[in-house]
């Protein structure tokens, strides 16, 4: 009956904790969205210029990231500087419930995929295999000082993230770090955190 009892808690506990996600993604969505867009642009910059200033980015050889949506911070630059740069790039694409990476030359290799967001062609890209000198970019609503992520709810990133090896860094607005994100079992951390104020290794 304790071991019932205990995966009954275990059970409430994950339950709980999903039902705050809910609850603050909503208020994310609508804090990131009443971001004046001049504001937003002289954020992006900022957070564009120390990504590029990292020792992770400038010693990586290949930079996984992806394409933002019209509310996201703009990933565009940091795409056309890394294949500016000599590096490879990789962009997502949603195969089912995993989440692959293929090179990319140019973003005419784009085409609309999973969600309305633009991914690379299986016709004109070739997918990742080896993600060895990578560094990978991942999106999310919100992250924590102390790197613990909010994403979208659908877990493409956690799953890839649990058997990837290489440096994440997450790009956030600071006024959408917040100090307490709830935190399931399979949540990824970052190892650096950026936003317009300041780069945080973790």
């Amino acid at each position: 009956m304790k071991v019932i009892g205990n995966q009954r808690n275990i059970q409430q506990s994950k339950e709980k904790i999903r039902a705050s996600k809910i609850k603050l993604r909503k208020t994310l969505k609508e804090l990131r969205r009443n971001i004046p867009l001049e504001k937003k642009h002289l954020a992006d910059t900022e957070i564009v210029s120390r990504f590029l200033m990292t020792k992770e980015y400038n010693k990586a050889k290949l930079l996984l990231c992806y394409m933002n949506t019209s509310e996201e911070i703009n990933t565009t630059p940091l795409i056309y500087a890394a294949l500016a740069n000599g590096k490879q790039v990789g962009l997502p694409r949603c195969n089912g419930e995993r989440l692959d990476f293929y090179y990319i030359n140019s973003l005419d290799d784009l085409v609309v995929g999973s969600y309305g967001i633009m991914e690379p062609s299986v016709k004109k890209c070739k997918r990742i295999t080896d993600y060895s000198g990578s560094i990978l970019v991942a999106p999310g609503l919100s992250f924590s000082p102390d790197g613990n992520r909010i994403g979208y709810g659908r877990g493409y990133y956690d799953r890839f993230l649990a058997a990837y090896s290489g440096k994440v860094i997450g790009l956030c607005y600071n006024s959408l770090v917040k100090l307490n994100i709830p935190v399931e079992e399979t949540d990824k951390k970052v190892n650096v955190l950026i936003t317009e104020k300041y780069t945080r290794n973790i």
